[in-house]
């Protein structure tokens, strides 16, 4: 068996694994570290990394992997805060429609954006109610997202950008991982060959068979 599927011992470097070397990550803004953990310990236990260069890659696939998430979260959050902005002013110019003399812009402005905080509201039932009610006022929910994706330009485009490249990143990064885990069994295989050898080496030698000499 060559020396290069043999997975060296952490503790031949003062360390109790190689992933005492990888970079901690500290939280940021609006992320919750206890979740970062339990996503990070999954996707290492589904990965599998056979080698320390494994880990090294796989920790570079998971944290694009949280980064795709974080953008993800960021485009849906800007596109909430539009969709809200969207919904509050055609309530307002509907209310002033039918309302005409009786209208009051404070009482509607207020009213409206109640209306789009329940639309946008992560409670499954609450959005569902809110639609009927925009719906009731004469606008399209398919509608009213559409104009917020056109308003808000750069704000939910820059996130559909970085979601994309990282995206392509995460493709090449992946390539990287499963050639060099292709050539690296898995740790228990070469703990197998490795006992096997042992095994053999610390045997004692077979003794010569006696042979009669029939002449």
């Amino acid at each position: 068996m060559s020396q290069a599927n043999i997975i060296p011992d952490p503790a031949a470097f003062n360390l109790t694994s190689f992933a005492d070397l990888l970079f901690r990550r500290a939280p940021l803004t609006g992320e919750d570290h206890e979740t970062y953990d339990a996503f990070h310990a999954a996707l290492t236990q589904s990965l599998g990394p056979a080698t320390p260069y494994a880990c090294v890659i796989a920790e570079n696939l998971i944290a694009l992997e949280w980064e795709l998430l974080q953008h993800r979260k960021m485009r849906d959050a800007g596109l909430r805060c539009f969709t809200v902005e969207v919904i509050a002013a055609a309530f307002v110019a509907a209310q002033k429609e039918t309302q005409k003399s009786k209208f009051n812009a404070k009482t509607a402005q207020n009213a409206g954006k109640k209306l789009a905080q329940r639309a946008t509201s992560p409670e499954p039932q609450i959005p569902h109610a809110a639609q009927a009610e925009i719906t009731a006022l004469g606008m399209d929910p398919v509608q009213v997202m559409s104009e917020a994706y056109q308003t808000s330009n750069m704000g939910v485009t820059h996130h559909d950008l970085e979601i994309r490249e990282l995206e392509k990143r995460r493709r090449e990064v992946k390539r990287d991982f499963d050639a060099v885990q292709k050539h690296h069994p898995p740790e228990a295989a070469v703990i197998d060959v490795n006992a096997d050898v042992a095994a053999r080496v610390e045997a004692p030698p077979a003794k010569p068979r006696k042979t009669r000499n029939w002449v």
